[in-house]
């Protein structure tokens, strides 16, 4: 089944609107009204306190990075039980390179209680009403999903081979500025507002592209984000924390990630310059380079290779 519907990730919403946050689309008249009954149904100040510690402010477009993506991963480590499998969790969001810009400790404390938030919202008699509101707005939008999530599956099973993963699409209908991912096992959700191609296909091209971090981290000790990408607008968008090797690879990876995702989609050049623009600058340049070859699984080391040579000042 591709596409699943997390209801952890639903009660997260509820607390994160609860506590003030307004990023959905106002335009979406069925999210705009299901927020309402959340504001009417006056959730606790102790739920509201909790979710609004989420709000780091580090990045003006989105005041809930990263605390709003790490609460969203979260949820598919928690089972029915409320049993967190936080060490599986830490494990993945470290991979992920996802720093907390308040303090790992302080991180740690906070999300380890989320099952107890989550149950306390779900005790609450007018949470299973709201979760059924939301599981209809699902259930009638996912039809016109279907092809969306074919096209990118179809493209990943072309790139991976036999070693394609299995892909999965949740929703996220509160964030349509934001997209994420979580693996489980061979398995990888894309949580965002709509499975389009080129979003389920960045998610996923990540943990391809992540198997050569080492060789692209050491291409920015040497050289540093070189002509990749504009420091100051990833700065501006939270791509970078600092000006470190670490935080300059996460640039050249992604730059990567989107090139490939765009070009295997079938997105033309104005999707290309879109990503230039907001501070990727050589997605262009990359995606001229895959277009040469027959991009897949088993050549990627290759083009990566040829990229960061090419790149060398």
């Amino acid at each position: 089944m591709n596409i699943v519907n997390n209801k952890f990730l639903f009660y997260v919403s509820i607390g994160l609107t609860a506590s003030g946050s307004d990023g959905y689309d106002h335009n979406d008249a069925d999210i705009s009204a299901l927020v309402k009954q959340i504001h009417a149904a006056k959730f606790s100040d102790e739920i509201k306190f909790w979710f609004s510690r989420a709000r780091t402010g580090q990045v003006e477009v989105n005041p809930y990075w990263p605390r709003g993506s790490a609460l969203a991963v979260a949820c598919f480590f928690i089972d029915e039980t409320y049993i967190f499998k936080s060490d599986l969790f830490f494990d993945f969001i470290e991979n992920t390179g996802v720093n907390d810009p308040i303090g790992a400790e302080d991180f740690k404390e906070w999300i380890t209680e989320l099952p107890d938030i989550l149950r306390e919202i779900d005790t609450k008699p007018v949470t299973a009403l709201l979760w059924n509101e939301y599981c209809r707005i699902v259930d009638n939008r996912s039809p016109e999903w279907h092809d969306m999530i074919k096209k990118a599956v179809n493209a990943v099973e072309i790139f991976f081979g036999n070693n394609a993963p299995e892909i999965a699409f949740n929703p996220n209908l509160f964030t349509p500025y934001s997209a994420d991912f979580v693996r489980i096992g061979n398995r990888i959700i894309t949580i965002s507002y709509t499975p389009d191609a080129e979003t389920m296909l960045h998610e996923t091209i990540h943990t391809a592209v992540a198997k050569y971090r080492d060789k692209i981290t050491a291409y920015a000790e040497a050289q540093g984000l070189g002509n990749f990408a504009d420091k100051n607008k990833m700065m501006e968008f939270g791509y970078m924390e600092n000006e470190s090797a670490d935080s300059a690879a996460h640039v050249i990876e992604e730059c990567f990630v989107r090139a490939i995702a765009v070009t295997l989609s079938g997105g033309n050049d104005e999707r290309l310059r879109f990503h230039a623009e907001y501070g990727c600058n050589s997605v262009p340049f990359i995606a001229s380079y895959i277009r040469r070859i027959k991009l897949s699984y088993a050549n990627l080391g290759e083009l990566i290779h040829d990229v960061l040579d090419k790149m060398k000042t």
